[in-house]
């Protein structure tokens, strides 16, 4: 008995998966490298994060969200490339509306992403500092070989350059030091994880001007070159104030069992009248027992953990659930944010039907957009630090299904504020997918998964960026080719349209998300069909059989009928029994939900008991 609780055993202090297979070949030495993400600082090493910049100053929590915030808004000047666009096409080709200088920024973003799947388990391994420092050196030389290829005229260098080689820097850097900074909030990551990716929104707006500046007093070569200089600068002093919490400052896996439910230490004096008791019964009372549950009268004061590797993280469907609504929660605003100005211009301004000034220029509708982008990243993490991730996620994706059902209306109605409070609502929620969606892989997946699983899922933001971007062109493109007038509002109500269906998906996708280890864990009943969480209630559909009694047919006797053995004349009676399903469905109370999950834990506390008793 106690070797079978062995191996069922979810409470043992490693993967559910199991130890990794010794690297042999290419394929066993993936499989290493994506089954082992644990930083494991030597006891030196511990000794020397107690001091950050150059060991003068001693490393305090709160100095890791200003110095996040500073590096993400450096990371954030990728967003202004729209400001070199002209510029760079006018220099390479005497033309400022042909060149292909904007593809430098989607080939950017779409290596950002991969980048940060195929880093993340070295980035979780690894120092941040020393992945911040490989991230900025990358990222530098991107900027360097961009000024290069400028001075040469080479579009293809400079896609390597600023498209290739810098996007490889953004994708480390930006992964290194969100996950740096949440690890320090174990309580508040959606509020910390905000904060930092805050600073990436931050960046574009200060960056719009600096480089407009920057191009009015010296040449695009000399402009990327004191653009890296400054990064570098800026990177280089904010990474000396980041360092990983000290060891055991967060949980390695996911408990379990919440805090509140433990029983708590007895006060010092309040039992001093149970001091008459036996052992066995003062143990009893210190722990409080008898007011607990059956699993805690167990396991007594401890609290067990589940540890997920990697591979088990990739291989859950409850990534891809949350992949998919994070893909849906981004695409709109993507596409939004670098069309924004054309968009303006064709439906409300010179473009339109009636030429017009917009009543607000494009720039500074622009810029307040990404004012929304910024708050939407905080507010938006700390409203899931209060009202969980799945719930939270769950409200900006239905905000953006009420978004696109109104956005043809407002649009055919030529109502520019009403577009532009569309967009910036939106843009709330597209923002604050990025803040709360560390936080969200970390509840769900464990501290350690956390680099490597939001690297794999910032995927999402390359597609998005390409596939979307590409769709929303095509779709344009196709009705001006066939006859239509940029100002007609078809073009845009059918990209509406399949944006709406995506974002559908992705709630549907985000509604049977397991986002605790509990929901994953919880006993099903034979029959159920599905089960999910519907506002903090488990909601399942099971496929019940009808077992009551049927009165025999005249075909069959009533002998038949008691012993169960029917002749051929009988046998379409005994198929309609058979068949006598349905499906039932099942709102469980809180009550009914809490003594299923008790009687689960109550097993899993005995094999937990089992593995620690020694064989005889």
């Amino acid at each position: 008995m106690r070797q079978a609780a062995q191996d069922s055993m979810l409470f043992s202090r490693i993967s559910l998966q199991g130890n990794a297979p010794t690297a042999r070949g290419f394929k066993d030495m993936l499989l290493e490298y994506y089954s082992h993400t644990e930083y494991r600082p030597s006891r030196a090493q511990v000794e020397k994060d107690r001091f950050v910049f150059f060991g003068l100053l001693p490393c305090r929590q709160w100095m890791t969200i200003p110095a996040g915030i500073l590096i993400q808004f450096c990371y954030g000047s990728v967003y202004a490339w729209s400001i070199f666009n002209a510029p760079i096409n006018k220099l390479l080709t005497n033309n400022s509306d042909q060149g292909g200088a904007e593809i430098t920024f989607y080939i950017a973003l779409g290596v950002l992403g991969f980048t940060g799947a195929l880093f993340g388990p070295w980035i979780e391994c690894s120092h941040p500092q020393k992945s911040g420092m490989v991230g900025l050196v990358i990222f530098f030389s991107g900027h360097l070989t961009a000024a290069l290829a400028l001075q040469v005229r080479m579009i293809s260098l400079l896609y390597f350059g600023y498209g290739f080689v810098a996007g490889v820097g953004l994708g480390i850097g930006y992964v290194s030091t969100i996950d740096a900074v949440s690890k320090w909030w174990p309580k508040a990551r959606g509020t910390a994880a905000g904060c930092a990716v805050m600073g990436f929104g931050g960046g574009s707006l200060a960056f719009s001007a600096i480089n407009e500046e920057l191009l009015e007093n010296v040449s695009l070569p000399v402009t990327f070159l004191v653009l890296g200089s400054i990064n570098l600068i800026i990177m280089f002093t904010c990474i000396q104030f980041i360092c990983p919490p000290p060891p055991g400052h967060n949980l390695d896996g996911i408990p379990m069992v919440d805090e509140a439910d433990l029983p708590q230490p007895k006060r010092p004096g309040a039992g001093a009248g149970a001091g008459s008791g036996s052992k066995g019964g003062s143990e009893l009372a210190s722990t409080g027992i008898d007011k607990n549950p059956r699993y805690l009268a167990i396991l007594g004061s401890e609290r067990p953990i589940i540890y997920i590797s990697l591979a088990e993280a990739l291989r859950s469907r409850d990534f891809w659930l949350l992949y998919m609504s994070f893909l849906a929660n981004i695409v709109f605003c993507l596409v939004i944010l670098s069309n924004l100005p054309k968009i303006i211009n064709r439906l409300f301004g010179m473009g339109s039907r009636d030429p017009q000034e917009p009543p607000l220029p494009a720039y500074l509708a622009v810029s307040i957009e990404g004012g929304f982008n910024m708050a939407g990243r905080v507010l938006v993490g700390l409203l899931s630090d209060i009202v969980g991730r799945k719930t939270t996620f769950l409200v900006i994706l239905l905000t953006q299904v009420g978004v696109l059902v109104c956005m043809p209306f407002v649009i055919q109605a030529e109502n520019f504020w009403g577009f532009m409070t569309l967009v910036w609502t939106a843009t709330v929620c597209y923002g604050g997918g990025f803040g709360m969606i560390p936080a969200f892989i970390a509840d769900m997946f464990g501290i350690n998964n956390t680099s490597s699983c939001h690297g794999v899922i910032l995927t999402a933001w390359s597609l998005a960026s390409i596939c979307g971007g590409l769709a929303f062109t095509g779709v344009i493109n196709h009705y001006i080719d066939n006859g239509s007038m940029p100002y007609e509002t078809k073009m845009y109500t059918v990209n509406f349209v399949w944006m709406l269906i995506l974002v559908i998906v992705g709630f549907v996708c985000c509604l049977f998300i397991r986002s605790s280890i509990r929901d994953r864990l919880f006993p099903a009943p034979p029959d159920q069909v599905l089960r999910m969480r519907v506002f903090g209630r488990v909601f399942r559909v099971l496929y019940s059989v009808w077992h009551e009694s049927a009165p025999p047919q005249q075909n069959s006797s009533a002998s038949d009928y008691a012993t169960g053995c029917y002749t051929d004349n009988s046998a379409n009676f005994l198929q309609s029994r058979v068949r006598r399903r349905h499906l039932r469905c099942e709102l469980l109370t809180k009550e009914q939900e809490q003594v299923e999950w008790e009687e689960y834990l109550v097993l899993r506390a005995v094999q937990h008991r089992l593995m620690k008793e020694p064989d005889v």
